[in-house]
């Protein structure tokens, strides 16, 4: 199965642990999964989701920023 890339997500925090290397995760909730043994992520996707993620992160700081936060 090819994992659609509209189900992951990049993160850079988890369970109270921030991380630069971050976490990707696949939202299987909605997935009708049976049967299915292998899923495969293209590497590439792996990247551009990251970089995605990066750019959320940076405009919430910048929100912040205009905000008056940190």
């Amino acid at each position: 199965m090819e994992f659609p890339k509209e189900k992951m997500e990049f993160v850079t925090s988890h369970g109270g642990v921030a991380s630069e290397e971050g976490w990707l995760v696949l939202h299987i909730g909605s997935m009708d999964l049976d049967g299915i043994s292998k899923i495969y992520i293209d590497l590439a996707e792996v990247q551009e989701i990251k970089q995605r993620g990066e750019r959320h992160s940076a405009v919430l700081e910048q929100m912040r920023s205009l905000l008056g936060g940190d």
